[in-house]
């Protein structure tokens, strides 16, 4: 018995472990090694739902990343009922119906995160090189004012301020004066107008 369930564990942990390779490290919530620390006891019981939410994490990260379908949780839902009923499995006497509840939810999970680790090792198409290039980017033509420095550091859109407008018109705007100003609108206004 127990050698059987140490097989069926090892088999689990090695699909999770095989999805979160398919995953980029920098989309990965936990390295793929450390779901092996389910295997420890009493460890388990608290490591189990970290794996779950960890690998839900980076399976959203690497779909987002992918340009996939981002839809549902990843498993984070029937992985996190899993872990619950099986915790509460250790109850005496309706222990065991909760155990059974664990055992359906934990095949379901391990059936998801398998098609989750099967589209992104079907995703061919995805070249990682083009996505995650470090190089700085070269300056737009419209920001050629920094001629001394080529490459931007910060790739945040800039703001273009009022200054920024008038550098870019060829003729000087006029402002207006305030004798321009329609003297219908303020004919109830006597005060003597103030010249800028």
């Amino acid at each position: 018995m127990v050698l059987g369930w140490l097989l069926v564990a090892i088999c689990f942990l090695l699909t999770l472990q095989k999805a979160l390779n398919r995953c980029h490290p920098d989309n990965r919530a936990m390295s793929p090694g450390q779901v092996w620390l389910n295997l420890i006891p009493c460890l388990n019981l608290v490591w189990s739902f970290l794996t779950v939410t960890r690998v839900a994490d980076s399976l959203d990260r690497e779909f987002r990343d992918r340009r996939l379908r981002t839809e549902g949780d990843y498993g984070r839902g029937i992985g996190i009922t899993a872990c619950v009923l099986n915790l509460v499995g250790g109850i005496p006497y309706i222990g065991v119906l909760f155990a059974l509840g664990g055992l359906v939810c934990f095949i379901i999970y391990w059936v998801k995160i398998a098609g989750y680790s099967k589209q992104l090792a079907d995703d061919e198409g995805y070249d990682r090189d083009d996505d995650y290039d470090d190089r700085p980017r070269k300056r737009s033509v419209r920001d050629d004012r920094y001629e001394d420095d080529e490459y931007e550091e910060d790739d945040r859109p800039r703001r273009r301020s009022v200054r920024d407008d008038d550098e870019e018109d060829d003729q000087p705007r006029s402002r207006r004066r305030d004798d321009e100003y329609d003297d219908e609108d303020d004919a109830d206004d006597d005060r003597p107008r103030r010249r800028r």
